[in-house]
């Protein structure tokens, strides 16, 4: 394994090969490890991310299967990230949550060109309709919760 390291001013886009990290800790403190799915002959299987960079991809919500843009940068003699052009001060400045909802990884879904067997393709689409009932039936849960004064936090 090889680990991707990023460069300022140099953007890479990553596919997401899980939907979190690994994680853990050292005498540095915490580490999180995103596997990235890559070309055959990349030597790069993953990156390392910060504990800022990982709070960035977190709050987008990528997944398993997200494309995302990181860029490190760097401002004088402070370095930072941006993921999909947003930065953790942009993620926490007025007007984030559109910020942020605009940045989100959209879901890519891909059909093979070469598949020619219909019953994968009818189980794939079975999976994508247990998942959306799944869905709907959460949001159901949300949306019938009684929300009262005492679950306000502040």
């Amino acid at each position: 394994m090889s680990a991707l390291k990023f460069k300022v001013g140099e953007p890479k886009k990553v596919t997401l090969s899980f939907d979190s990290p690994k994680s853990g800790t050292n005498n540095y403190g915490a580490w999180y490890l995103y596997g990235i799915k890559s070309d055959i002959n990349s030597e790069e299987d993953g990156f390392f991310a910060t504990e800022t960079l990982h709070t960035m991809i977190q709050t987008l919500g990528a997944k398993e299967g997200s494309e995302i843009k990181i860029e490190k940068c760097q401002d004088g003699d402070v370095t930072f990230f941006k993921v999909n052009d947003l930065s953790m001060n942009d993620m926490n400045s007025g007007g984030a949550f559109e910020k942020i909802a605009e940045a989100k990884p959209t879901p890519k879904v891909t059909l093979d060109p070469d598949c020619t067997d219909m019953g994968s393709a009818v189980i794939e689409l079975d999976r994508a309709k247990k998942e959306i009932k799944k869905l709907k039936e959460e949001l159901e849960v949300l949306r019938s919760s009684q929300v009262s004064e005492n679950d306000i936090p502040f």
